[in-house]
């Protein structure tokens, strides 16, 4: 059995201040409060099976903890297929984090991780994040439907559209795929004084992998979850195609658009009779 940790530089100091000085100490199954000094709120959200995640609050800093313990079968497996074999989910997020930084693309901030394997299986792991500035692009999008508030007056639907398009091809341009791509895992942060451009930011990037064959399949799982998640909160026909044509950089009509259209449209359908179906069986 192996047992890993990484922090990085800037943070080692205040987390060793904080309780932390070996990451590993939070593998167990007690609550990290029992380690670490600051303010914790555990957060609960249905399905998370083998999953724990704590808002902790440090020195007047908000970071985001996530724990996973003796992964499903499942899990494990999609791991070894898409992932590291010899390091945890965490491990992945983590690396995927600094990863995307260095391609200059944004998306949040690991700044320490730490995992317990047992050869290739994983046993636990456990993950820091920075918080993100801003709102889930879901919530906003509904905010901008039904409000005239000063802070979303001057952000049409169309220009945020354009802007989650633009983020959505640089990052797949450098061959990422991100396999959970809701709207809910784009937060959009508004400049209050409305000087300053929206800044999109991706989170959860435990899935996040560079897919080495049939990566069209995954391109379109991004978009289709994408559009799944733009038609629950209301988005037109119009704004999605608009969301599309920038994607692709293309104009009304080509027939590109059209055929990426309707396989998305295609997906997206499948995602949200599986939605619908799982709402009626709770």
């Amino acid at each position: 059995m192996t047992g890993h940790s990484l922090v990085a530089d800037e943070w080692r100091q205040q987390l060793a201040q904080a309780g932390l000085p070996d990451l590993r100490v939070l593998l167990d199954e007690r609550a990290p409060s029992a380690h670490a000094a600051g303010s914790w709120q555990i957060l609960t959200k249905p399905g998370l099976v083998g999953r724990q995640r704590w808002r902790w609050e440090l020195d007047g800093k908000v970071l985001y903890v996530k724990r996973y313990f003796r992964p499903p079968l499942s899990e494990q497996f999609d791991r070894l297929r898409r992932q590291a074999a010899g390091h945890s989910r965490a491990w992945w997020e983590y690396q995927q984090s600094h990863l995307l930084a260095r391609q200059h693309l944004p998306a949040a901030r690991a700044v320490a991780v730490a995992e317990k394997m047992f050869g290739i299986v994983e046993q636990s792991s456990v993950v820091i994040l920075e918080a993100v500035a801003g709102e889930a692009c879901d919530r906003l999008w509904l905010r901008l439907r039904r409000e005239n508030s000063p802070l979303t007056r001057g952000l049409p639907r169309h220009d945020l559209t354009r802007r989650l398009a633009r983020l959505v091809s640089a990052f797949h341009q450098t061959g990422f795929c991100h396999r959970d791509l809701y709207l809910c895992h784009v937060f959009v942060a508004l400049d209050p004084n409305a000087r300053q451009p929206p800044q999109l930011t991706l989170i959860d990037l435990a899935r996040v992998h560079r897919p080495r064959w049939r990566r069209l399949r995954w391109i379109l799982k991004d978009l289709s979850q994408l559009d799944s998640s733009a038609r629950q909160v209301g988005a037109s026909r119009a704004d999605r195609v608009r969301f599309l044509l920038t994607y692709l950089g293309l104009q009304p009509g080509a027939p590109r658009t059209r055929w990426f259209a309707r396989r998305v449209v295609r997906r997206s359908d499948r995602i949200l009779r599986r939605i619908a179906r799982k709402s009626r069986e709770a």
